[in-house]
């Protein structure tokens, strides 16, 4: 008589574990007791935060940008990605003929991209590629948007304003050294000088003004105030001429800062929007205003803060539409094919989410991976159930309950039910305290004149339980 196997695998920490995300949201939390006095710690709501991966198919993204409620990434080789809070998932667009890409922007939610050549903006909503032509002499360096005006730095200190009335390009009337970072303050632009003096323009009255300030690394601005960051620390204006320190931390181009204690912004220095990711990112960037996601960047990759399952990490392929780029006075540009043409650019797979410092025991789960790539992770296919060790569990009315798991080198996965494991097994129930894991073994009975017969076997990962080996 053929009899199914019940196979336990019990998977036991070496002390009690409470669920501790790295920079989780807020919500009401309560305790649930277990038999023999252990405890795990149940969120009760969905708003449970993280920093994760975000999968990429390619190197870091060259330029990036972010509006109110959508994240811009520009690739090498004109690849453009777009993601919307809105809609909960990307789009990709590949661009065409659009050159060496200087600076980038957002124009409303539109991308606006500078290049040697000319000045692209391009119109998601129709899918049309607007462009303007510099003047022939003008060698830009930076781009600026503000309301309805686009605004354009050269080499010389000249200031090229683009609005509806079309483009007009400023002289400056007095000796200039311009080293970059063109921002808006009130009726000036603003851009900082080599030697670390600020120049103002005043394009209603054509005034051009240069004002002492301390030698800095970036300079940015909120709220028609302007702050500077050196030797991580920040530095605001007071008056003309006048600064004093602001906060410690390393200041990004959109007003947030880095510190030891976390992320904030130069409004509010002193409230923390999340935890430090694990890598100080070259690139650090809010969702306007200086709210979650918060998306890090570096030359090894990109995660993003955000709530989880707020943001898809983990992509498959993208219809990529082929977008045509010309200058102002060329060939015709916009849109080149129908729908019809549309063809798989982009492949963003392979990544699971991943929540830095969460789900480990040690202080820094990141110590002992290569110093060449942060990503340990493989595709959680080809792991197997014996693998995992069980380090916390989420339960999740509305988005569906989570199990926190490390593998043997502490690379932390996140499991639902229905995720598919390696050797023919798959999560079959999450519950307050146990993983059931069940594979499903082929039995093949065809040299006994039977034939074949699946057997399910299962596997339990338990959270420790006092008492216990």
């Amino acid at each position: 008589m053929n009899r199914s196997k019940l196979i336990t695998l019990t998977v036991l920490l070496a002390a009690t574990v409470s669920l501790l995300l790295y920079g989780c949201g807020g919500g009401d939390r309560e305790t649930a007791s277990m038999d023999n006095a252990s405890s795990i710690t149940i969120v009760s709501d969905p708003d449970v935060y993280g920093w994760m991966d975000l999968s990429l198919s390619q190197a870091s993204p060259i330029e990036a940008a972010t509006g109110e409620n959508t994240i811009w990434l520009l690739f090498d080789g004109g690849n453009l990605l777009r993601f919307s809070t809105g809609e909960g998932k990307w789009k990709s667009f590949i661009l065409d003929g659009i050159g060496n890409v200087l600076d980038f922007d957002l124009y409303g939610d539109s991308p606006v991209m500078l290049t040697e050549e000319g000045l692209y903006v391009f119109d998601v909503s129709d899918g049309e590629m607007i462009s303007e032509e510099i003047p022939e002499d003008f060698r830009p360096m930076d781009v600026a948007v503000d309301g309805d005006e686009i605004a354009v730095l050269d080499v010389s200190g000249a200031v090229a304003v683009l609005n509806k009335d079309g483009i007009e390009v400023y002289e400056p009337s007095i000796e200039v050294n311009p080293a970059g970072f063109l921002t808006k303050v009130g009726p000036d632009w603003v851009y900082g000088e080599k030697d670390g003096n600020l120049v103002f323009f005043d394009p209603t009255v054509s005034l051009w003004q240069k004002e002492e300030s301390p030698r800095f690394d970036i300079l940015v601005s909120a709220s028609d105030v302007v702050f500077l960051g050196r030797n991580d620390s920040v530095f605001v204006r007071t008056a003309p001429g006048e600064w004093e320190y602001h906060a410690e931390g390393r200041l990004y181009e959109n007003g947030l800062i880095l510190a030891e204690e976390g992320i904030s912004s130069v409004l509010a220095p002193g409230r923390i929007v999340a935890e430090p990711p694990a890598f100080e990112p070259d690139v650090l960037m809010a969702m306007k205003p200086f709210e979650t996601p918060l998306w890090a960047v570096d030359e090894l990759g990109m995660t993003v803060y955000s709530r989880i399952g707020m943001v898809e990490t983990e992509l498959p392929y993208y219809d990529s539409q082929r977008v045509a780029c010309s200058v102002a006075g060329q060939d015709d540009g916009g849109m080149q094919g129908d729908p019809g043409s549309i063809s798989d650019m982009l492949q963003m797979g392979g990544g699971t989410f991943r929540i830095y410092e969460s789900v480990s025991v040690r202080p820094d789960p990141f110590t002992e991976f290569s110093s060449h790539t942060r990503d340990a992770r493989r595709d959680i296919e080809t792991i197997s159930v014996e693998e995992f060790r069980l380090v916390g569990i989420t339960l999740d009315p509305v988005g569906g309950d989570q199990a926190m798991v490390e593998d043997g080198l502490g690379v932390p996965y996140v499991l639902y039910e229905g995720t598919v494991l390696a050797n023919n097994s798959h999560v079959a129930e999450i519950t307050s305290n146990e993983v059931i894991v069940i594979q499903d073994v082929i039995v093949d009975y065809s040299t006994r004149g039977g034939g074949e017969t699946t057997i399910p076997t299962i596997y339990s990962l338990r959270l420790h339980e006092e008492g216990g080996l």
